[in-house]
């Protein structure tokens, strides 16, 4: 004779609510434990209650219920249940990763009144982030300000300086060096539109850079010829608006540079005492 499941509770309609009833006050107090855990009073999460939680959902799951108040209780209880375990698992990798919003809301107030955007793991600490999640939500914010400066580095030493354009010429024979020339005139002197305004930097700065730019192409004995004016004032006009921004500054110095035989003009944030 085939024998039916086993259970260890009454499956009556008494043992049956009696169950439900365990399991509503596991599943409330199993809540109370892990928002402890979450604000840092509890040590760890309530891993064993939640195992023993589980296995009674999955047990009363083979019990026929054919009350429908009893039915619908045990339904309610099932869908709280999925919604929790869906809140505890995504807080806990968010405390996993160092992400967590408490924590990070913490961190926030307390950079805002240091001044500073770096905490480490003394200061986490101290502001009540427990010592099993503090190591990996210190990790985090530096990993994020790390980011941010090696973000603002690159578009304060990029370069901005335009190659010379046309195909290369043959490397002609070594001449005596001679007085670099003249730099060409601008639009404004010859009459054309006015030249493109570069913030933070003057005409005159400009020029003179030019200059330079000139005479080192020519001591650098690149081929090809230099690019005109206008088109070195046209990339800077593009990435002198981003170098100010990330650097909040309002001044820029050029400085000429030769790289693998190539002359590039770069330009420099400028800081204000």
């Amino acid at each position: 004779m085939k024998k039916g499941p086993a259970f260890n509770f009454d499956v009556s309609r008494e043992g049956i609510a009696a169950r439900l009833d365990e399991m509503e006050r596991k599943l409330e107090r199993m809540r109370g434990l892990y928002e402890s855990f979450f604000m840092g009073i509890e040590r760890s999460p309530p891993d064993v209650l939640r195992r023993d939680l589980n296995r009674q959902i999955l047990e009363i799951q083979q019990v026929p219920i054919s009350n429908a108040s009893l039915r619908f209780r045990y339904q309610a209880l099932t869908q709280r249940w999925v919604l929790l375990i869906t809140y505890w698992n995504r807080t806990m990798r968010e405390i996993e990763a160092g992400t967590f919003s408490r924590d990070m809301a913490k961190a926030k107030r307390h950079l805002t009144s240091k001044g500073t955007s770096a905490i480490t793991l003394e200061e986490a600490l101290a502001m009540g982030i427990p010592v099993s999640r503090a190591r990996a939500f210190v990790a985090h914010q530096q990993a994020v300000q790390d980011r941010r400066v090696s973000s603002a580095q690159a578009k304060a030493t990029a370069a901005v300086a335009g190659e010379a354009g046309g195909a290369a010429a043959p490397a002609a024979p070594a001449e005596p060096k001679t007085a670099p020339p003249a730099a060409p005139a601008t639009s404004a002197s010859s009459g054309g539109p006015p030249p493109i305004p570069l913030p933070g930097l003057s005409d005159a700065e400009m020029q003179e850079a030019y200059r330079r730019y000139l005479e080192a192409h020519q001591n650098a004995g690149t081929a090809g010829q230099p690019p005109p004016m206008d088109k070195l004032r046209r990339n800077l006009a593009k990435q002198l608006p981003q170098i100010l921004s990330a650097n909040n500054c309002s001044r820029v110095r050029l400085d000429i540079a030769v790289e693998d035989g190539k002359v590039r003009l770069r330009a420099w944030p400028v800081k204000e005492s």
